[in-house]
C-alpha cells in the first residue's frame, strides 16, 4: 500500500523518506499499544480494547495480511498485529465475561459472539477490498499495484483504517464511561494509541496530500475531515475521563478492578 509508488516530478524527494518514517513510526507506536493492552488484560484480568472494534480490527489485518498487502514486509507487519491480537483475545474470551455481568446472555456467549463478529467483519472487509480493487477504485498515475497503474490501495487503506480508528477512539471513551473503571487500560496504552494514529495515520496522510495534492485529495474531503478530526477530538478528551475515574476506581484483591459505587452496592449486599 503505497510501497511501489512513483511520485510525480514535481514532488520532492524528500517525499518517500519522510513518508517512510511515519508510517514505520506509527505502526510501531501501534505494536507497542498491542503489547501493553496484552500485558494490562492479565494484569487486570480484563480486557482494553472494546468488543466490536478488537474483532473489526482483527478482521481488518487479516485481509489485507492475506488479500490486500503485496510487499513481504507490509504482509509481516499485519501478521505481528495479527498474532499480538491473539493474546488480546485470549484476555477477552478468558476475563471478559466478568465485564457483562448486567447481560448474561452476552456473558454467557462471549467468545461465540467475538468470533461470529470477526467472520462477519471479514467478509465486510473482504468485500468492500475487492470491490475496490477490481473495479480499480481510485486510479490515479503513479498509483501502483501488482506492478501496474491500478486502484489506489493507500486510498483504500486510508479509508478503513481510519474507519476502524476512529470507531476504536469513541468506543474507547465509551466502554471507560460504562464501566466507570480503568481494567484493562493504562496511560501508556492511550499514549501509543493516540500518538500512533496522529503520526502513523493523520500526518502521514497529511503530509502526503501537502506534497502530492492530486495523489490524495481525499484526505481533506468534508467526510475525512468529519472522520480525523472525531478522532482526534475524542483521543483528547479521553485523558481527563481517564484521570477523573482512576480516582474513584477500587481494585479488588485478584487485580480487578470496578466501579466505585459497584464496591459499595456488593458490599451493602453482603451485609
Amino acid at each position: 500500500m503505497g510501497s511501489n509508488d512513483i511520485p510525480p516530478s514535481h514532488v520532492p524527494t524528500f517525499y518517500l523518506p519522510v513518508y517512510n518514517i511515519l508510517l514505520q513510526a506509527g505502526g510501531s507506536l501501534w505494536t507497542i499499544c498491542y503489547i501493553l493492552l496484552t500485558l494490562q488484560s492479565f494484569k487486570d484480568r480484563s480486557y482494553g480494547m472494546p468488543l466490536f472494534a478488537l474483532a473489526f480490527n482483527f478482521a481488518w489485518e487479516l485481509i489485507f495480511a492475506l488479500y490486500v498487502a503485496e510487499s513481504p514486509l507490509e504482509q509481516t507487519v499485519f501478521g505481528i498485529w495479527l498474532l499480538i491480537d491473539l493474546f488480546m483475545v485470549y484476555g477477552l474470551v478468558n476475563y471478559g465475561k466478568e465485564e457483562w455481568n448486567g447481560s448474561p446472555l452476552v456473558k454467557k456467549y462471549l467468545g461465540w459472539i467475538f468470533g461470529t463478529m470477526v467472520v462477519w467483519c471479514s467478509l465486510g472487509h473482504w468485500a468492500f477490498a475487492k470491490w475496490w480493487i477490481d473495479n480499480e477504485i481510485g486510479k490515479k498515475e503513479g498509483k501502483i499495484y501488482r506492478g501496474v497503474v491500478a486502484g489506489d490501495t493507500t486510498e483504500l487503506g486510508y479509508w478503513t483504517a481510519v474507519v476502524c480508528q476512529v470507531y476504536l477512539s469513541v468506543a474507547s471513551l465509551a466502554q471507560l464511561g460504562i464501566r466507570r473503571h480503568t481494567g484493562g487500560v493504562s496511560w501508556g496504552i492511550w499514549a501509543t494509541r493516540a500518538l500512533g494514529s496522529l503520526v502513523g495515520l493523520h500526518a502521514n496522510y497529511g503530509w502526503m496530500w501537502y506534497y502530492w495534492r492530486e495523489g490524495h485529495e481525499y484526505f481533506m474531503s468534508p467526510f475525512s475531515i468529519f472522520l480525523w478530526v472525531t478522532a482526534l477530538v475524542t483521543d483528547f478528551v479521553y485523558p481527563f475521563a481517564f484521570a477523573y475515574i482512576r480516582k474513584t476506581e477500587k481494585v479488588g484483591p485478584d487485580g480487578r478492578k470496578a466501579a466505585g459505587d459497584m464496591v459499595s452496592v456488593k458490599i451493602n449486599k453482603a451485609q
